[in-house]
Parts: C-alpha cells; sequence; structure tokens
C-alpha cells in the first residue's frame, strides 16, 4: 500500500487532539492537515504518535515535509532527533531582513 492513499487507511486518532488544539477537531483531513498534523507531533507528541506519523505518511513525506519548514518551528530536542529519525542534514533557516 503506498502511502498516497492515506486517507482510505485510517482516520486520525484521538490522541492527537491535544496537539492540534488550533484546529476544529471535527474538519481535520490527515491529507489536507498533514503539515500540522506532522509539525505538531513532531514538537509535542509521543513517541506512540511519531510511530503513527511514520506508518501513515512514510519518513520520506515525513523528510519532505520538514525540510521545508523553518529551523525555528521546532523544539530544539524535537528537531534532533527528527533529523536522526528522518535522515535530515537540516531544516531551512529563517532570512534575515536587511533592515
Amino acid at each position: 500500500m503506498t502511502h498516497a492513499s492515506v486517507k482510505t487507511r485510517r482516520s486520525l486518532p484521538q490522541t492527537f487532539r491535544p496537539l492540534l488544539w488550533s484546529l476544529r477537531w471535527k474538519d481535520v483531513d490527515i491529507d489536507k492537515d498533514k503539515h500540522d498534523i506532522i509539525v505538531n507531533t513532531i514538537n509535542e507528541g509521543s513517541l506512540d504518535q511519531w510511530r503513527w506519523l511514520i506508518k501513515t505518511y512514510g519518513k520520506e513525506t515525513i523528510r519532505d515535509v520538514l525540510q521545508k519548514r523553518i529551523a525555528t518551528e521546532f523544539h530544539p530536542e524535537s528537531r534532533n532527533l527528527a533529523k536522526i529519525i528522518f535522515s535530515l542534514s537540516r531544516f531551512r533557516n529563517a532570512r534575515r531582513s536587511s533592515h
């Protein structure tokens, strides 16, 4: 089964609800909201939630999402663990203002 058919496999477990407090739970879609789900889980999720991410989206998809995010969006500990687990060389850096 490919990771492209995420929606047909399962819905988001209730244990993710506290991680996605900024979203309307009944409207959360694991495909459309995958960036928020991945970022919030990497930052605040348990090891079981990380396992769910990998099983649902696959390491490659998660790596692609994380590489597009700015490093400061993540807690240092979460960022370091994600670099190891998802084979990331680095995250994006915020652009510096010229002013």
